[in-house]
């Protein structure tokens, strides 16, 4: 069995820290700041660190008519930004959901809110729940399909795998694919905001064979569960539909490292687990041994993608 790698203007800051999920409620959980622009609009700015919905409101005191405008950056992206001219005593207000717009790869957030000449920015702690992001859209393989075709102009079987970002975000995404007959194709997909791309991945099973195998979509260390974002099992032939299944993210050896790990299909193995493959049947108190040595060096933040 071979293996392969394929590299296919002042700034106001205020600090607004979250409580974590049932931890005490000993910080307020709207905060609001107030500033006004070289223009003379004033601004008030609110974030909810609960729901995490920001409220922006304009208001013109002067007696003249004035240009304003206003931008937001969730996590140093830019999401929302508008130009617009008030009236005397003339207001605007938006409201935006700040979540859906988070970087899922951090835990502390920022929400900075700008006009001209000044800017608002609100920090938070939030961390997504591996199994639940509430509303944080996250990258995620789309599909997986096998079949024939040629790679630097040699047959081949290949899987076409498409990977979906539905963020604002961009992620340093990779992709590795394991098969019976593949020890480790790895890729790394460029997918834009709200884009999706579809990659040819070499196997090095035999043209025309139903291939079984793994697909892992990270942005981490390959052999840490932090940073695993998606993973997906499948089952196909060339011309036949591929079958794919969503699987929990599970790290397992690099293939460059001393002991890379080697895919067998589940049903072939007696119903083994990734990980009870992956440990080579060692345990340490009952629990395969590669998930405490995992958990002496990494800390559990795997993200599942939004469906």
């Amino acid at each position: 069995m071979r293996s392969m790698l394929r590299i296919g203007v002042a700034v106001l800051v205020v600090a607004a820290l979250a409580q974590p999920v049932g931890a005490a409620d000993s910080q307020p959980s709207v905060v609001e700041k107030s500033f006004t622009s070289d223009y003379g609009v004033e601004f008030e700015v609110s974030l909810d660190t609960e729901t995490q919905v920001m409220e922006i409101r304009a208001k013109n005191p002067t007696d003249e008519r004035k240009k304003s405008g206003v931008a937001l950056s969730v996590d140093d992206t830019t999401t929302y930004q508008s130009e617009f001219e008030l009236s005397p005593g003339e207001t605007w207000s938006k409201e935006i959901q700040v979540q859906q717009s988070l970087n899922a790869l951090e835990t502390i957030h920022t929400a900075t809110v700008s006009t001209y000449g000044t800017s608002a920015q609100f920090e938070f702690t939030h961390e997504i729940d591996p199994e639940a992001p509430e509303g944080v859209a996250v990258p995620y393989i789309a599909d997986v399909n096998v079949t024939d075709g040629t790679i630097d102009g040699e047959p081949s079987a290949v899987a076409r795998v498409t990977v979906v970002n539905p963020s604002v975000q961009t992620y340093p995404l990779k992709l590795m694919v394991h098969t019976e007959g593949t020890d480790g194709s790895l890729y790394l997909p460029s997918v834009g905001s709200n884009e999706s791309e579809t990659i040819t991945v070499e196997l090095l099973d035999e043209r025309g064979s139903e291939i079984h195998g793994e697909a892992r979509l990270y942005a981490g260390e390959f052999e840490e569960r932090e940073g695993g974002v998606d993973q997906v099992g499948f089952v196909g032939s060339a011309g036949e539909r591929t079958e794919t299944w969503n699987e929990s993210y599970e790290p397992v050896a690099a293939p460059w490292s001393d002991d890379p790990y080697e895919y067998r299909n589940e049903s072939a193995s007696g119903g083994e687990s990734v990980a009870e493959r992956a440990s080579g049947g060692r345990e340490i108190g009952g629990v395969p041994a590669i998930y405490v040595v995992g958990a002496l060096t990494v800390a559990v933040a795997a993200f599942v993608r939004r469906r």
